[in-house]
């Protein structure tokens, strides 16, 4: 990966002027260029996003074939749209790479476990030449996705981090269906390129899975940090132990966000919202801090689950909602940890104000009488 680039490198005149309407235009991911997968090389490509437009795995609301054109539509909506300076961490990931709109992954509709092989097939493509972020789709997407991911670049041996609301350990998830949205952790684990000492699930609340499962993954030396240990907790703790167990001896790292992972307050568009979910703030800052900690050249992420029909502030994903609005900018998070990660840094270069924050001065003490 280069780190030679600059955001005008990619979008030209557009970088620094808003001088298209955010409504104009094919609403690629960030308005990013369009590439063929086959030509990620010849177009020298670092990241490639990818959509996964599948829903036939879910086994509650359905919708989030909906997901990556909602999201891709939220990601037009900041003004000007072309700068990704984050001002808080001082980065723009276009500085640093070169990113591509790859489309979406061919779904067969009707045909579940055809459209998960199609899914595998365009991560593995991708994989080759660049590194994978995959937008789904509900969330069995994330098993061909890692399939292909470490297929391709020959991994043996992977980590997981896995922000969700459920385990999705089951053996058949939830309806007897081996491939749905609540199985797709197993498979992983079935397939025997990760090890459970190797996985850590963030956010876990509610009532599914029961406690034989539960039982399973203790006995696999999984670990987990439900939503309310999280609200307790120091959120660099958990960071630290998910990246030290998905790195131990491992040849790269899967992240993988289920928007359900969040109080349904702030992102209702989803298909099985649970109450007393992570807020927005402990959300990016721990795929900020997650990320920042991973080898970029072995890395891998998806975000899953954004149902645009259930998103309160979205009926017609022409802009987008709160929820699509959400997983555009945990994968700008991501894109920016990685390129500091790939300097080596822990933050970029954000600009602070001439005096220090917090009170200037301090307070005149009365005089004695």
């Amino acid at each position: 990966m280069s780190d030679e680039r600059t955001g005008e490198d990619i979008y030209g005149e557009k970088h620094k002027h808003a001088n298209e309407p955010i409504f104009s235009g094919i609403p690629t991911f960030l308005k990013l260029p369009e590439a063929d997968r086959d030509e990620l090389d010849e177009e020298d490509v670092d990241i490639s996003i990818l959509g996964a437009p599948l829903d036939t795995a879910t086994t509650i609301r359905p919708g989030t074939r909906y997901g990556p054109r909602a999201v891709r539509a939220a990601s037009t909506v900041p003004s000007p749209p072309y700068q990704h300076f984050n001002i808080e961490t001082g980065v723009d990931p276009f500085d640093t790479f070169s990113v591509a709109d790859t489309g979406d992954a061919q779904v067969s509709p009707g045909d579940t476990r055809q459209s998960q092989l199609n899914i595998e097939d365009a991560v593995y493509e991708i994989s080759e030449q660049a590194t994978p972020i995959v937008i789904g789709g509900d969330h069995s997407i994330s098993y061909p996705d890692i399939k292909g991911w470490a297929e391709a670049n020959g991994y043996e041996d992977i980590g997981l981090i896995h922000f969700d609301c459920h385990a999705d350990t089951g053996e058949d998830g939830l309806t007897g269906f081996e491939y749905d949205h609540g199985a797709w952790v197993k498979r992983v684990y079935d397939e025997g390129i990760m090890d459970g000492e190797n996985y850590t699930l963030i956010g876990p609340r509610g009532f599914w899975p029961g406690p034989d499962t539960y039982e399973d993954m203790r006995e696999a030396d999984m670990k987990w940090y439900t939503a309310m240990e999280v609200g307790g907790m120091d959120l660099d703790e958990i960071v630290q132990d998910a990246v030290e167990r998905a790195t131990d001896g491992t040849d790269a790292v899967w992240v993988s966000f289920d928007v359900d992972v969040m109080e349904p307050a702030y992102a209702p568009g989803t298909g099985e919202p649970e109450p007393g979910g992570l807020t927005p703030r402990e959300a990016i800052y721990m795929i900020r801090e997650t990320v920042k900690a991973l080898d970029p050249e072995n890395f891998g992420f998806d975000v899953v689950e954004v149902s645009p029909a259930y998103d309160v502030s979205d009926s017609s994903s022409y802009n987008g909602g709160i929820t699509s609005g959400l997983a555009n900018r945990l994968i700008i998070e991501v894109m920016g940890s990685m390129a500091l990660a790939s300097k080596g840094l822990e933050e970029g270069s954000p600009i602070k104000p001439k005096e220090p924050l917090g009170p200037t001065g301090q307070a005149e003490t009365p005089a004695d009488d």
